[in-house]
């Protein structure tokens, strides 16, 4: 029983070896692609570097305790982000697989501390805002024809069913208090209205997610933006084409096309 147990024990470490060991062949190869000075170029080659990478969802969510996920064989909508913001900036500031997980852990994770699960930004405007207070980001809504966005955000702590982490009470209630935080500061979007004409004012790698229509929750979706012409156009991991995909129509027809779409948030990548 006991060489039983140690073989497993040695199958499972040599299985997450030869994970990690495939992710970072990966990244070595990601490293590999064209470098721009220009942040939002650089993101938006990494994430056509995922086109045709299968749609997973729930990334990262699959773990008893949190911990840093870096998984490039499978996406879902913010995975894809922050994969490729990372990959862009390790490729400017330190091309390294340890300065790739040391910007993914700052990007997803508030102050860049991992400390349970309240401590990953879960909410879009909440991930938004720390890494616009770290300096990563700008969120530029307001200033691409952006309108007052008032809506009481407060999803997971109504559904903590649909999160099992949420299932301790001291989780619940440090979630709840992050909402209200969310819920004290002023917000921005486009209505689906507006998407066209701010499509002009779109840089490729800006990074835009879609708010919702269900009540309580900031955003549905999200992706990597990439100009052709004067129109955007969308790159996101898409839970219909079970892949990353770049959208076949203009960013504003993709918004119109989904009912739970209610618009959109802008935010665009500092210069390194």
């Amino acid at each position: 029983m006991i060489r039983v147990i140690v073989l497993s024990i040695f199958l499972l470490s040599s299985t997450g070896s030869f994970a990690q060991l495939a992710v970072q062949k990966v990244f070595a190869q990601k490293m590999d692609l064209p470098e721009s000075r220009d942040i939002g170029t650089q993101v938006l080659r990494m994430g056509e570097s995922f086109l045709g990478t299968p749609y997973v969802a729930g990334t990262l969510e699959a773990n008893p305790t949190e911990r840093l996920v870096c998984k490039f064989d499978g996406l879902d909508c913010t995975t894809l982000v922050e994969s490729s913001v990372a990959l862009a900036v390790a490729k400017t500031e330190n091309p390294t697989y340890e300065g790739f997980k040391n910007e993914l852990t700052k990007l997803r994770y508030r102050d860049g501390v991992i400390d349970g699960y309240p401590s990953r930004l879960h909410y879009v405007l909440d991930w938004m805002y720390e890494n616009e207070k770290r300096g990563r980001l700008e969120d530029i809504t307001a200033k691409v024809g952006g309108i007052p966005y008032k809506k009481e955000i407060n999803f997971m702590s109504n559904h903590a069913n649909l999160y099992p982490s949420m299932a301790e009470t001291a989780v619940w209630e440090k979630v709840r208090e992050q909402e209200g935080q969310i819920n004290s500061r002023e917000h921005s979007y486009i209505p689906k209205s507006g998407i066209h004409k701010a499509e002009p004012m779109l840089h490729d790698g800006d990074i835009v997610a879609f708010t919702s229509s269900v009540e309580g929750l900031d955003v549905n979706h999200m992706g990597i933006i990439s100009k052709v012409g004067s129109r955007a156009y969308l790159i996101h991991a898409s839970l219909t084409g079970k892949k990353v995909i770049m959208t076949s129509v203009p960013l504003a027809e993709y918004v119109a096309s989904v009912p739970k779409h209610t618009g959109m948030i802008v935010a665009r990548l500092n210069d390194i």
